[in-house]
Parts: structure tokens; sequence; C-alpha cells
């Protein structure tokens, strides 16, 4: 006799990381086998993505145009200042900050509330994965998406003390998912999220 199909609302539970804790083992054993049960599973996934995207979404009221506050001469002297500006950065080049070790921060693969690993915006981090490498596959990558799926950085995996490591150099403030993949196969390995502040 074939097993029942979980309901939607433990699948509902399962993806957020709130189902209890005797009942997860059941849930899991059944996803092994029922690809119903994953595709649902997948839809929720996505939906909680979405949810989380449109959380983050600036907010869509109109605001005054800035414009409005300046006449005609002081839009000519911000032009005049920019130019002014742009051509001194060219003059004395760039600034230039010192080179910062990265901080080296652990990440762990985890489902449901619990808070995701946190990195400095704009500062470098080396992200050290949860992961051992598989014998026999020498070549991993890890991709830095937005909460909406839109890549930010793509780099090779490296090996540090028998862990995957990656090294970003910098982050913008924002919340992202890492996902690490096999060379040979487009499917991710695991998938971490990381936060920007």
């Amino acid at each position: 006799m074939p097993a029942l199909h979980v309901n939607d609302e433990l699948l509902d539970q399962y993806a957020l990381g709130t189902l209890p804790e005797e009942r997860v083992a059941g849930v899991e054993e059944h996803l092994l086998v029922c690809e119903a049960c994953q595709s649902r599973l997948d839809a929720s996934d996505e939906f909680a993505m979405l949810f989380r995207a449109a959380s983050v979404q600036p907010d869509a009221r109109p605001q005054r145009s800035w414009r409005a506050f300046w006449n005609h001469r002081a839009a000519n002297w911000t032009v005049a200042s920019a130019a002014m500006l742009a051509i001194l950065l060219l003059v004395a080049g760039p600034f230039r900050e010192p080179q910062m070790a990265p901080a080296t921060v652990l990440m762990q693969s985890l489902r449901g509330p619990d808070a995701p690993a946190q990195v400095a915006a704009g500062r470098p981090a080396l992200l050290v994965f949860d992961l051992v490498p598989s014998p026999g596959v020498n070549e991993y990558e890890a991709r830095i998406v937005n909460p909406v799926g839109v890549e930010i950085l793509a780099a090779k995996v490296s090996s540090k003390d028998g862990r995957l490591a990656v090294l970003v150099e910098r982050l913008p403030p924002g919340s992202y998912w890492v996902r690490v993949f096999r060379s040979d196969n487009r499917e991710p390995i695991a998938e971490y999220g990381l936060r920007a502040k």
C-alpha cells in the first residue's frame, strides 16, 4: 500500500523549520521517495523566497522630487562641482584603502528561522562551509545570489583545513543566498543564508 502524502500544514512547517523534532525524520523519509511531495516542498520554498524578497522591497509610495527644491543656477553649480571633483580624482588618483585581512565566517547549512551568518558589508570575508570535499571531486563553485535569485558573485571554491572555502572581496549591505555546486553538476549541494551589514 503506498504511503500517504505529507499534508500541506506539515510540509509548510518543515519548509519553515518549525516542524516538531519527532516528526522531521518521518517527513524527510517520505520526501526521499515521493516526487509529488518534493515538488510541493519546492513550491513552498519558492513562495517563502518570494515572500522574503517582497518584505525587503523599498517603499512604493511617491516621493517628492529633489529637483523641486533646486533652481536652475544651483543645478549648474552642482554639475560644475561634480566635474571639478572628477578631474581632481583623475589627476590625484583614486583613494586607496589599506589591504585588510578577510574575516573568517563559518557557514552552516540550516533550515528554518535560524539566523544567517553575517559579514561586514564592503569588507573581505573568507566563507568556510561545513562541507568536506568529496573524494575524486576537485572543483567546486560558489554562487552568491540576492533574495530574488539574481547572481551577485560566482567564484571557485578552494579547500582550507579540510573544508571548502571561498574568498569574497566585498558585498553591499543586504541578504543573500550562498549556493555551493560541484563543477560537474548544475544542482547545488548546499545552500546558506548570509547577511551583509
